[in-house]
């Protein structure tokens, strides 16, 4: 007599979640005891506010300059909003050194020795830095929104959070700083090394909004820093892509490179 058996789906998919549960928990213990977390938490919201609020005065300066076209096309929430990038930078930079850290003193291979699923373990790190970086940003949109709108209020030029565009800038923004922050993880994963791994960062978002001038207008809005500078923008000019479209982009680079990441870790030794 045949016995029919059938897999035990039900018990695998639990034990799946078992361990999901158990990476993200171990992730962000990790990540919540490290004081240059919560440094780099309160570095990315005053200087992303700070430098919204220098751009913001020094177009207040400049506006009597401006010809009606440039007067025409402002946007005074991207203004306000300039400071995503250095939050990009600096939730980003900790991101990649959540894995590069664990390279440098060995601890990775604890790592992957307790959770043999490296590439569960790298997609939670992910997951967990994107967590992290999303309320960060959105705090810091919504307060150097307010604080831009009411020095623009001098001149009449503020916008209201109900404006056409404005909430969808700031929650795309903060949807963006979380992609860079995956894209982090990814880079440290590759790269392995926090001075590359960073350098590479800052390549990425500011070098590539700064070098991306010189390319022409359909190609520069899919670079990663032109693409986070898009997710803020109300009144899009060429070479800047809709706010959606850009956290598609963003999200691309966030999964190649954590694809990468993963391929290398599940190929190489730590």
């Amino acid at each position: 007599m045949s016995v029919t058996t059938y897999p035990a789906t039900p018990a695998l998919a639990v034990l799946r979640a078992t361990t999901i549960s158990r990476i993200l928990k171990g992730e962000w213990t990790k990540l919540r005891t490290l004081p240059s977390t919560w440094r780099t938490a309160a570095f990315a919201l005053v200087f992303s506010i700070a430098a919204g609020a220098v751009l913001v005065l020094s177009q207040v300066s400049e506006w009597a300059n401006m010809t009606p076209q440039q007067r025409l096309t402002f946007d005074a929430t991207s203004c306000s909003l300039f400071g995503i990038m250095i939050a990009g930078v600096l939730l980003g930079s900790l991101a990649l050194r959540s894995v590069t850290a664990e390279y440098a003193s060995g601890m990775i291979r604890s790592t992957f020795t307790a959770m043999p699923a490296r590439r569960l373990v790298l997609t939670g790190k992910a997951a967990i830095m994107a967590a992290f970086a999303f309320p960060v940003a959105l705090v810091s949109n919504f307060v150097a929104f307010e604080i831009g709108q009411r020095i623009f209020a001098g001149k009449h030029l503020q916008v209201g959070l109900g404006h056409p565009g404005v909430l969808g800038a700031i929650f795309f923004g903060a949807v963006a700083v979380s992609l860079i922050a995956v894209v982090g993880v990814g880079l440290g994963g590759v790269i392995r090394h926090t001075a590359g791994a960073t350098t590479a960062m800052a390549v990425l978002i500011v070098g590539g909004v700064t070098l991306g001038q010189l390319l022409p207008a359909g190609l520069r809005g899919y670079l990663p820093g032109t693409a986070l500078q898009a997710a803020v923008t109300v009144h899009r000019s060429p070479g800047i892509l809709a706010p959606g479209a850009a956290i598609v982009v963003l999200g691309a680079y966030a999964a190649i490179t954590l694809a990468a990441a993963s391929i290398r870790a599940a190929h190489r030794d730590a």
